[in-house]
């Protein structure tokens, strides 16, 4: 199963490389999914740690490793291999910005799932469903954050959720 999502970002590729690259052990600022996050490991080609640990709404903890970093090309891939449900037997995310300007990026999210054994067959509709739209969710987390600065609405709204 894969995922894809592109959005344009009004913020030079630098800027939004800084949020999604040089601080990748720090999504929890600005994804509303993420309650938690940290890196651990050593560095990885310029990135500041190899792994970082998610507290993700609804799943728990996650470990999600550094399989690709790039600041060069502006790419960071990861793999999955802890924390996500027992049907899933793999999991990859790949984020890649390009440039479209002084002012302007591209961001390109790329979701590839391999899901195993007859609930995997099952649940692939909604683990699709669930997981496009967390993925829609996190692409205008990240354009608002880079943006503005700023935690966007929805992820105000969790982290005031998951204080209580």
């Amino acid at each position: 199963m894969t995922i894809e999502r592109e959005i344009v970002v009004n913020k030079n590729i630098n800027d939004a490389w800084k949020v999604l690259g040089t601080e990748f052990a720090e999504v929890h600022r600005w994804a509303s999914a993420v309650n938690h996050s940290s890196g651990t490991g050593n560095s990885f080609h310029g990135a500041s740690c190899s792994e970082r640990g998610c507290d993700i709404q609804g799943m728990g903890r996650t470990k999600e490793q550094l399989i690709r970093f790039s600041n060069e090309e502006y790419v960071l891939s990861y793999t999955v291999p802890e924390g996500m449900p027992s049907i899933v037997k793999h999991a990859t995310n790949t984020w890649q910005l390009i440039s479209l300007g002084a002012n302007q990026s591209k961001l390109k999210m790329k979701i590839d799932i391999t899901l195993g054994g007859f609930m995997g067959v099952i649940m692939q509709p909604m683990m699709k469903m669930m997981m496009g739209k967390m993925s829609i969710t996190m692409t205008e987390d990240f354009k608002y954050y880079v943006e503005t600065g700023f935690p966007s609405a929805k992820k105000v709204k969790a982290m005031r959720k998951h204080k209580n």
